[in-house]
């Protein structure tokens, strides 16, 4: 895109925040606190603040310490931490009062909500960013336009700023060889709730429900179903022997440090590889113990009761679905026996996860000025995307380097922390700016 000759300083954002999930809201507190004066806007096409809606389980906790909330590791005095949410709901004290600092899901929604409702005019919603284009200036990208439809209306309109922040979360991925009918009765996890509630009403009903998955995802719908649906026939799929505990112990939960960001995007790819790879059940297909033990019991009680509706099958791994009337068919291979198993079921739910790519398709018309890596684009310790000379527009994406700065890119763990180190970033280059500005003047 050419110059636009109406645009000016006035107009221009020095930061606009696509998504307002809780990594953006992160940085939108930061930014609050320790960049008042930076223009910003942050834009999300929901119509409102919600947060993976369709696995909102009222009976479902976080894996996650109240004390790590947006704020808190970035500035315990912070307006926007938990604490200061339940204070403001007249609930701390009964939060106290239940000895346990993990709160649910539900509650957890809450406090974003929450969050974003202090946030006030610099959050829109319903406004779904469709482009962003390089603004070309004598031969350099030093703005980009980003290109906004609203939801309600259909209008467009068109924004200018010289950083824009990507948190768009990651996007629901299927195992390999599978694909999904729409509206089908096979479903990814992010749809469940809705899809429960449309297609599978009458909670006493004697549904055949089939849960693919090992991990956290997994083990909380099998539940969710054992417990909702107290007369349906549940089948929980496993590639591996069992439900593992997410490994929590002190010394591994380091991991999750600031420090070890630093440590990790220092080291060589390889070695790098290595140290992730032996932190994977820090995060993939384990399951918290708690809700291990619930399920057992469950189970334990199912065989008490001799009822035995519900089973874990091990070692199955699905490689086909087929869509007939009034049911699904899937296709597992058995990993030990190695002999193929046919399940028929009412419903079934693929707990198979997300993808979280840097190649961004809203990054695709910026693709020329971008540095390639391995996998995507190169991302810089401070979460910026790596550029050519010609390009001083910044593009910052969170969520997205796992493979370079760790385990913590994905979860929830780190996002003040990582808020602040992009507040700061951002803040850097505006002094910067400023600074060249007036050495020419």
């Amino acid at each position: 895109m050419e110059m636009i000759e109406q645009i000016t300083d006035n107009s221009t954002y020095d930061v606009i925040g696509v998504g307002i999930g809780p990594a953006n809201l992160a940085l939108a507190a930061a930014l609050e606190e320790e960049a008042p004066t930076l223009r910003r806007l942050f834009l999300d096409s929901k119509p409102a603040p919600v947060w993976h809606p369709g696995m909102l389980l009222d009976d479902a906790t976080i894996q996650l310490s109240v004390l790590k909330d947006l704020a808190m590791l970035r500035n315990p005095r912070s307006h926007f931490t938990f604490l200061n949410y339940l204070k403001a709901k007249g609930r701390l004290l009964e939060f106290l009062n239940l000895r346990d600092l993990f709160p649910t899901r539900v509650e957890f929604n809450d406090y974003l909500v929450w969050v974003a409702g202090e946030l006030g005019d610099r959050v829109r919603y319903g406004q779904e960013v469709v482009a962003i284009s390089p603004l070309v200036e004598d031969g350099m990208v030093r703005r980009v336009v980003v290109q906004c439809r609203d939801i309600h209306t259909g209008e467009t309109s068109e924004l200018v700023t010289r950083n824009v922040v990507l948190a768009t979360g990651g996007v629901p991925t299927l195992p390999e060889g599978i694909r999904l009918q729409p509206g089908g009765r096979a479903f990814h996890s992010s749809e469940t709730l809705y899809r429960l509630k449309q297609d599978y009403p009458d909670t006493n009903a004697p549904y055949r429900f089939i849960v693919t998955g090992a991990g956290q995802s997994g083990a909380e719908l099998f539940h969710h179903l054992l417990t909702r649906y107290p007369n349906a026939y549940i089948t929980a799929t496993i590639r591996q022997f069992s439900y593992k505990p997410i490994d929590d112990s002190d010394f591994t939960n380091e991991i999750f440090f600031p420090e070890m960001v630093d440590f990790l995007y220092e080291l060589p790819d390889a070695e790098r590889r290595m140290v992730l790879d032996s932190c994977n059940d820090v995060n993939y297909a384990v399951v918290d113990a708690s809700l291990i033990r619930r399920i057992y019991r469950l189970l334990y009680q199912e065989k008490v009761t001799g009822r035995n509706r519900a089973r874990i099958r091990s070692f199955l791994e699905i490689e086909n679905l087929m869509e007939t009337e009034g049911a699904v068919v899937a296709r597992f291979r058995n990993l030990v026996r190695n002999k193929t198993l046919t399940l028929k079921a009412d419903g079934l739910i693929l707990c198979s996860g997300y993808a979280w790519r840097s190649e961004h398709p809203l990054l695709e018309q910026l693709k020329p000025w971008l540095t390639p890596a391995e996998s995507g684009y190169r991302i810089e310790r401070d979460y910026r995307v790596a550029t050519d000379s010609s390009f001083t527009a910044a593009v910052y994406m969170q969520g997205f380097a796992e493979r370079t700065h760790g385990v913590t890119e994905t979860v929830l763990s780190l996002l003040p922390v990582r808020a602040g180190d992009i507040a700061q970033s951002l803040v850097g280059a505006r002094t910067a700016r400023r600074a060249a500005v007036s050495y020419r003047f």
